[in-house]
């Protein structure tokens, strides 16, 4: 392959067979070379073929600046996570995940820790992905002996359930549609005016968003509330409960998805406090 540009030591941009733009990668396949220099097929580690033009430049500039051990760890882990989920990750979590471990090491080398507040939630509706974490946090401690927190195995399988997405357009409008009539739900049925800039908003709407993921992949979930916890969350937040009843009974009714006790409970529990809020 031809040289068309270089990113890096480690990373071209060049063209496969078919004339298709691509990044490769290989430790030293740049030095000391010059665009237009042919590179043996056997120096190159990883070809990426990203489909769109405007995430190709995205990741184009994201890995000039970054050291090789990012990429191949991001890719130890992705192609980990497709063996796991027995299915292709989309293009975008090549350019989030290099990002998020480049970040989340830096942060972690001077003293930066982020707490994941939906730790519990990714770890009970996600279990695959959860795991998939779990690997991908010894990888990273290994190989930039650093000690990543518990929390850090909850941002990298988001990362993983979002690889899983089809990010076309019509996907991401339906995502944000759903979402949109759950919202108008809670303002309706409690009288609520969201405080948009408020931590327990964020939350929300990141459980939303995981929410309308499934909901569109059909992942029910396989576990039940506790009768007894059932009852006591039932009385002691009945109107946010009702709540969620009407949001259970939209979602069965437009999008044939049982919403089970477990995840009403969880929707509950969010609604409450912006009704203790109130």
């Amino acid at each position: 392959m031809i040289i068309r540009k270089i990113l890096n030591n480690n990373v071209i941009v060049t063209e496969n067979a078919a004339g298709r733009e691509v990044v490769a990668m290989g430790r030293g396949i740049a030095f000391k070379r010059r665009v237009g220099d042919r590179i043996a097929d056997s120096a190159v580690e990883k070809i990426y073929t990203i489909s769109r033009a405007d995430m190709m430049d995205r990741f184009k500039e994201l890995v000039a600046s970054l050291s090789i051990d990012y990429l191949q760890t991001a890719n130890n882990i992705i192609e980990h996570a497709e063996t796991v989920l027995n299915c292709r990750l989309n293009d975008s979590v090549y350019i989030s995940l290099t990002d998020h471990i480049h970040m989340a090491v830096h942060r972690i080398r001077n003293g930066i820790s982020i707490k994941n507040m939906m730790l519990l939630d990714i770890k009970r509706f996600y279990e695959k992905e959860f795991q998939i974490g779990q690997y991908a946090v010894e990888l990273m401690n290994k190989n930039f002996s650093v000690v990543m927190p518990d929390d850090e195995i909850g941002f990298i399988a988001l990362h993983i359930v979002d690889g899983q997405l089809d990010f076309r357009q019509p996907m991401a409008n339906r995502i944000m549609n759903l979402m949109e009539e759950i919202s108008s739900v809670v303002r309706m049925i409690c009288r609520i005016d969201f405080d948009r800039e408020s931590l327990n908003y964020h939350r929300f709407i990141t459980h939303l968003k995981f929410f309308a993921n499934r909901v569109f992949m059909h992942q029910e979930s396989a576990e039940e509330l506790d009768d007894e916890m059932g009852d006591m969350i039932k009385r002691k937040y009945s109107q946010a409960y009702a709540c969620a009843e009407k949001i259970a009974t939209l979602v069965k009714n437009k999008y044939d998805y049982k919403v089970s006790d477990d995840e009403k409970f969880y929707l509950t529990i969010h609604i409450a406090k912006f009704i203790s809020d109130k």
